[in-house]
């Protein structure tokens, strides 16, 4: 019970946005690795799905920790790591050789993503938990400090 409360107002206090709660819009993505993403193949396992851009400097600094939780989960087909960046392929190819990005990566995808930015300003980065029932759990923008153990603590609690 205590785990909840403290999970309940750490959220609270990282500033979710208005998407919490809502089921993500409808997709058809095919990754820079070929691999096709719909809505629906993501149906029963959790996703960790982050909006950014290669020039912003946030989203950059937060790769070595969103790397590290797909190094703990990797091989664990119930997890799912996208990125989300309305760029093209040869801008975030030459970003990923210079500050590898683990991720599964959809480029042009800027239509999608502002279907699911959130908040006055719609800035960069956004990390958003979407459970298995395709709901978006949380929605991140700001005051980061301790989401990689909140996500990596959503992710053990709904793969179990």
């Amino acid at each position: 019970m205590n785990k909840i409360l403290l999970i309940t107002l750490i959220m609270a206090v990282l500033g979710c946005n208005t998407n919490t709660g809502k089921e993500i819009p409808p997709f058809n993505f095919v990754t820079l690795e070929g691999k096709t993403i719909t809505k629906d193949s993501l149906k029963g396992e959790v996703t960790i799905l982050c909006v950014w851009a290669t020039w912003c400097g946030d989203c950059i600094r937060e790769i070595p920790e969103l790397n590290d939780l797909v190094t703990k989960y990797k091989g664990n087909d119930r997890v799912n790591f996208i990125a989300l960046s309305d760029e093209n392929e040869e801008t975030v190819r030459k970003s990923l050789v210079r500050f590898p990005f683990y991720f599964d990566h959809v480029v042009n995808a800027g239509e999608y993503t502002n279907l699911i930015k959130t908040g006055l300003t719609k800035h960069f980065p956004q990390v958003l938990f979407v459970d298995k029932d395709l709901n978006i759990i949380f929605d991140v923008t700001e005051n980061k400090e301790h989401i990689f153990g909140v996500l990596d603590n959503y992710i053990q609690q709904n793969i179990d």
